[in-house]
């Protein structure tokens, strides 16, 4: 009896051994830890970025998070697309299919304690793990030697090894009305920077607005936090205004063919839906246009061919209106071109000052050629000359165009239907 339970000892003795001396893996579902970013605020709140690598194949991933309690949760793939999640407890599960890689920040104040003047930060990490502290910290202790040390933007930051990491500071005067401005000030050259480019920002301008005035309440913390928020707004509203601008082409493009294919009944409705569906991208409403895009699509692949039985009359019609409408535009462009005559004319001794523009303004490539173009047109030209000469769908000259007026380096002139873009007088010499 005692020789069974000596050899029951033994085993229980090996089976311990034996499960101590296995590696803890964090391993969760297909995901691989990429990297791990920690900025520390002046208030013990952090803010995460946490990028894994994922099967494209699987639905859904389980990833662990650092903290059971967040805010301001954002998802994104490789492409910067956002991804649905649900969350229980700590783990977190994301709607990955199709995706390799994911990026995860969000905010908690779960990894920091405060005794005192000291604050201890502790954090149990399946890789090396890059720590940014606020402005003016001093550290006391740390769980083991960094990997890397440094400081950028006049915070010092640490890289520790993967494992249970440990971090203790003292900070020698809170900064959090340094960190909102700061927070502020970056948002505020992200946003502008998007909108010289032509996007409308409304959603996050309105929220950068309420930062600020947050700001000036001396709530420091939540307009930190809603001036970051605003750079994510940002991001989404780029994704909507990107995905819409191809629909719209893609609706152009099936309105063409249905005109070259003869099928016009019903044309008119796509052409009108896709004209609102322009209006609303002009207006910053991306969703509402995208939407109407798509709509203007499915009705040019619906347009019919005029009936049959009534074809010699649709024809004779056809006829005399081509006819009506030949006159009508060739009396009008006459006119049209007197009044375009006159107008260059007037400046005909009149030179642009493109090394004015240029020194003033961060302008894009295209917006460079166009307004070389228009340089070597004495200042002016017609929105489809631009078109034509550029080969640009019509969205895209409309954005080019808008974001040019709204630099105040052209203005539109309409004459007749048309909108002739001139460079502004200052320019001029």
């Amino acid at each position: 009896m005692s020789l069974n339970l000596s050899r029951l000892k033994i085993i229980y003795f090996m089976f311990v051994l034996i499960l101590f001396s296995v590696p803890i893996s964090y391993a969760q579902d297909d995901i691989t830890p990429l990297s791990l970013d920690i900025k520390i605020y002046t208030d013990g709140s952090t803010l995460i970025t946490y990028r894994v690598e994922c099967e494209p194949s699987a639905v859904r991933v389980n990833v662990s998070i650092f903290g059971e309690t967040f805010g301001s949760l954002v998802i994104r793939d490789e492409e910067g697309l956002p991804l649905d999640s649900t969350k229980i407890d700590s783990v977190i599960t994301i709607d990955s299919l199709g995706a390799s890689e994911l990026t995860i920040v969000y905010s908690t104040s779960d990894l920091t304690t405060k005794e005192g003047p000291i604050w201890d930060f502790n954090l149990s990490s399946p890789i090396r793990a890059k720590i940014t502290l606020p402005q003016g910290a001093a550290i006391l202790d740390m769980s083991d030697i960094p990997l890397d040390i440094g400081i950028v933007g006049g915070a010092q930051y640490v890289v520790l090894p993967s494992g249970e990491i440990y971090l203790s500071f003292i900070l020698s005067l809170p900064n959090l009305d340094v960190e909102a401005q700061e927070a502020i000030d970056e948002a505020e050259a992200y946003l502008t920077t998007l909108e010289n480019q032509g996007y409308i920002l409304i959603d996050a301008r309105e929220e950068l607005t309420s930062a600020q005035q947050l700001y000036e309440n001396n709530q420091f913390s939540n307009a930190r936090d809603l001036a970051n928020q605003a750079i994510e707004t940002a991001d989404e509203t780029i994704d909507l205004a990107d995905a819409a601008d191809v629909e719209i082409v893609e609706a152009e493009i099936k309105i063409s063919q249905a005109e070259d294919e003869g099928r016009t009944v019903g044309l008119t409705q796509a052409e009108e839906t896709l004209a609102s569906a322009e209006a609303y991208y002009l207006q910053g409403l991306y969703l509402e246009a995208s939407t109407a895009a798509k709509q203007a699509s499915q009705l040019a692949l619906s347009a019919d061919s005029p009936d049959g039985g009534n074809l010699l009359l649709y024809l004779s019609v056809l006829g005399i209106i081509v006819l009506a409408v030949g006159v009508f535009y060739y009396m009008r462009k006459s006119r049209v071109q007197e009044t375009i005559s006159t107008s260059r004319v007037e400046s005909e001794f009149k030179s642009v000052n493109l090394e004015k523009i240029f020194q003033e303004h961060d302008l894009r490539m295209e917006d460079r050629e166009v307004l070389r173009y228009l340089a070597e047109n004495n200042g002016e030209a017609f929105a489809t000359e631009i078109r034509d000469r550029f080969d640009m769908p019509r969205s895209s000259a409309w954005r080019l165009i808008r974001r040019l007026v709204s630099l105040n380096i052209v203005e539109e002139v309409k004459v007749g239907n048309q909108s002739l873009v001139k460079i502004k007088g200052k320019y001029l010499s």
